[in-house]
């Protein structure tokens, strides 16, 4: 069902070869092309561009996400399908995606996180058999997500002439909420960010905790959280 699916991962013109490596290597076990998404790199921002407030990074990347949604709308593919460079994806990837695209109808106005990003999960007594998107009320990082046209539409039109304040991982809770954009979770993920699970330090956040730490508290928080549900501090 790919040929059904436009692709691309925010990535940067140069820098970050370690993650260059690693998506290469992540996406050929899938049998997945690699497309880099390489537009509006921290270099190419304009002085109005850094006005937000936003650290430049976190502006490139909400400018690479929104890039995405529009070269995606100039093509007649009914879903769009976004990566961060730091994903690390399951071993039945590509078996349960097809699982999520035979659930979402096109028609949808929906988009759906893929990973567990913040590890928020649907607690296990919630979910179905047979069942792969549970409703929720906001994003989950915006590492991995699937968006139908309308949802994508609608983003665009959101955005466009509107001074971004947040990081774009808060800022589409709020173009969603206002567009009427349904949220769904996929359960359970199947992807993980390695900034968040200790594979790779951050490129945005100042904070650097030791990659050693950032893994023994994302296991704790994930398998805690799995069982009862996004909600559990």
């Amino acid at each position: 069902m790919l040929d059904q699916v436009f692709t691309r991962i925010c990535h940067v013109k140069t820098g970050y070869e370690d993650r260059e490596r690693h998506i290469y290597d992540e996406f050929d076990r899938h049998g997945i092309p690699v497309n880099w998404y390489l537009d509006h790199d921290v270099a190419d921002l304009s002085p109005e561009d850094l006005r937000s407030g936003l650290k430049p990074a976190e502006i490139s990347l909400t400018l690479k996400h929104l890039g995405i949604w529009q070269e995606f709308l100039q093509t007649d593919l009914p879903y769009c399908l976004v990566f961060e460079d730091d994903v690390f994806l399951a071993r039945n990837f590509s078996a349960r995606l097809a699982d999520c695209l035979h659930e979402l109808d096109p028609s949808r106005h929906a988009v759906v996180y893929l990973g567990n990003g913040g590890n928020y999960y649907t607690p296990w007594y919630s979910l179905k058999n047979g069942q792969s998107l549970y409703p929720a009320t906001h994003s989950r990082c915006t590492d991995s997500y699937i968006l139908t046209r309308s949802a994508a539409q609608a983003r665009c039109e959101w955005f466009a002439n509107r001074r971004v304040t947040r990081p774009i991982d808060h800022e589409v809770n709020f173009s969603d909420r206002d567009a009427g954009v349904e949220i769904l979770w996929f359960e359970r993920p199947i992807v993980e960010q390695g900034t968040h699970n200790g594979r790779f330090l951050t490129s945005i956040s100042d904070k650097q905790q030791p990659l050693w730490y950032k893994r023994l508290e994302w296991g704790w928080k994930k398998y805690r959280r799995m069982l009862l549900g996004h909600s559990s501090r």
